[in-house]
């Protein structure tokens, strides 16, 4: 099973708006690609000081499904959070394999 990863830093003013836009239309827009079977979303715990970060887990059980996802929708959906939050909302990927 592979594991798309989408890491953020959100601008702490904007950090409930964001979360808002995050569950209603970025989650929403990349499960309606059919590609994965299950995702999750972690707050990870950070010092007072450091901006608010979130993590966000896509599960993706077919390779062809994953493929699809990367050559159709991917790039889409990280210049959908570039143009709607600019450098208040730092992010980026990472691709994992489950390995137990």
């Amino acid at each position: 099973m592979k594991v798309y990863n989408i890491s953020f830093q959100i601008d702490t003013a904007l950090e409930l708006q964001w979360l808002e836009w995050l569950k209603n239309n970025l989650i929403p827009t990349i499960v309606a690609t059919q590609s994965f079977s299950d995702h999750k979303l972690y707050q990870i715990e950070v010092e007072a000081n450091q901006s608010p970060t979130y993590t966000l887990q896509l599960y993706c059980d077919q390779m062809e499904l994953w493929q699809a996802y990367q050559e159709l929708h991917a790039a889409n959906h990280l210049k959908e959070i570039q143009v709607t939050w600019g450098e208040k909302c730092y992010y980026f990927c990472t691709e994992m394999q489950i390995v137990n």
